[in-house]
């Protein structure tokens, strides 16, 4: 039996924040307008996208995603096919919005994002196809399943961020000390993971899960790291000032994309 080595994990836990804001402008060059939203399409064969492999260090497979739209792309999903019995399927979720499979900002028409592929040493190289992609217009390519599983997650995000915002807010106006917010922080946790029936529903719940807990190890991360430096009540309230900003910002964009069209693959492409 091989062992599993050079592998991406299916998702990441978040990114901390540490004090650092960037200013976005209120309209991006190239952000889709609500006329460029209604006519979002579904692409029912091909994705305006391209995937090539590629070998790193030590033939570690890479799978290269380059976005052909005319819109940014803020999610994909690939798709694994093993050559080997030691193997497994792999269907790896990469989204901008949730932070999922560590891609962190949508991908530009002409460019491209470079993942690593879980890959069984010694094994022949698994196939790998792009199976489910989302641009910022709303427009969409793959099955209802995976495309579902995105919305669901950035909709689970949105609402765990809904709940940290609201104790942010609560604790600034009763201007708590960075003990509180930790104890409230651990409320925003998600409930312990039930065993599932399918690898397929395990990878979606786990997923969900993930997101689920961002704000909360976003607060935690950030409260110790500003406490071992200053515990003034002042550095506290600058630091969940700073949080709630960027939990706003953050789930607004969730709730955008999430009140786009998102066509269904039943649904006939606009021309």
């Amino acid at each position: 039996m091989g062992t599993l080595r050079h592998s991406v994990p299916p998702a990441v836990a978040g990114t901390v924040l540490l004090f650092c804001l960037v200013q976005l402008p209120a309209q991006i060059p190239g952000e889709p307008t609500d006329l460029d939203r209604r006519f979002a399409r579904h692409f029912p064969e091909r994705a305006p996208a391209q995937l090539e492999f590629a070998e790193a260090a030590e033939h570690r497979p890479l799978v290269i995603i380059t976005n052909s739209y005319q819109f940014s792309m803020t999610a994909y999903v690939v798709q694994t096919e093993p050559k080997s019995a030691d193997d497994n399927s792999q269907t790896l979720i990469h989204d901008a919005l949730t932070r999922i499979g560590g891609l962190f900002a949508p991908i530009p028409k002409g460019l491209s994002h470079k993942i690593g592929i879980p890959h069984v040493e010694g094994a022949p190289m698994p196939d790998a196809k792009l199976v489910a992609a989302v641009w910022e217009d709303g427009s969409t390519f793959g099955s209802d399943e995976l495309l579902a599983r995105i919305s669901n997650s950035r909709k689970a995000l949105a609402e765990s961020y809904d709940r940290a915002i609201a104790i942010l807010r609560n604790g600034l106006d009763k201007n708590w000390t960075a003990e509180e917010y930790l104890t409230a922080a651990l409320q925003l946790k998600p409930p312990t993971l039930s065993r599932m029936a399918t690898v397929e529903e395990a990878q979606a719940v786990s997923q969900k899960f993930i997101v689920q807990g961002i704000p909360s190890r976003t607060i935690t991360d950030n409260i110790q790291h500003a406490v071992q430096q200053d515990r003034s009540p002042a550095r506290v309230a600058k630091l969940a000032q700073i949080l709630l900003r960027q939990f706003e910002e953050s789930r607004d964009s969730l709730r955008k994309a999430l009140s786009g069209p998102f066509p269904s693959t039943d649904q006939p492409m606009n021309k």
